[in-house]
């Protein structure tokens, strides 16, 4: 690939910088059990995490459930929101990349489709050091794929989109960059797999952060 004249990055969060599958199959699953309801796999997890809590509660419940969705869904929020960081952890060599990046003074992102209060959270837990723009679900704009958040921090920036990098491990974020008009880079590292991020016309995949710290410092000299 060319060298982009690349001026900022904006990242997704689960499965992108942090592993949270851990922490996800055990919410969900006390979701599950305090309803007296069957649990599912961390794969289960892990297959279908990326469009938000309702979105992933809808798939976890049996098909038959004909109980109170919406008291369910406050119970979800209200055992993310209590246990929060206690499983999830940065993905190995995520820090040198936004220590590189903080080095070279590039504007960083986070659109996230976790709520907007725990994503920044999350953000204040693990990368409170950084100077991180973080836009979660149910605040501004509407859920990824819509570009909306994304296109908000482009001008926030003052920067072009085709000079932003968006990064993330599922083909929501790589539609999400394609309806900004964003570079497109997958990572393997996370939940999705290299047929879904080509299926969606990821511009690049990385398998390692470190291929991602590589890919930066390539575009950046």
């Amino acid at each position: 690939m060319n060298p982009i004249d690349l001026k900022a990055v904006i990242f997704d969060l689960d499965g992108t910088l942090l592993d949270t599958t851990d922490e996800i199959h055990y919410i969900f699953n006390k979701v599950l059990t305090v309803n007296n309801l069957p649990l599912q796999s961390k794969k289960y997890y892990k297959d279908n995490i990326g469009s938000g809590i309702d979105h992933l509660l809808t798939k976890i419940l049996p098909k038959d459930f004909t109980g109170d969705y919406k008291s369910i869904l406050s119970q979800a929020k209200e055992l993310y929101s209590k246990y929060l960081n206690k499983k999830a952890k940065p993905f190995d060599g995520i820090y040198d990349i936004l220590d590189l990046l903080a080095e070279k003074n590039t504007n960083m992102g986070i659109v996230t489709n976790k709520i907007h209060t725990l994503a920044e959270r999350c953000v204040d837990f693990f990368f409170n050091k950084y100077n991180i723009v973080t836009i979660g679900a149910e605040y501004l704009y509407p859920k990824k794929p819509a570009p909306d958040s994304a296109l908000f921090l482009a001008d926030k920036f003052n920067f072009e989109p085709v000079n932003i990098l968006f990064i993330g491990d599922s083909q929501i974020d790589i539609f999400t960059a394609k309806n900004a008009g964003m570079l497109s880079a997958g990572v393997l590292w996370g939940n999705g797999s290299r047929a879904e991020l080509q299926n969606a016309g990821a511009d690049i995949i990385l398998s390692e952060p470190s291929d991602l710290k590589t890919f930066l410092i390539d575009q950046m000299n």
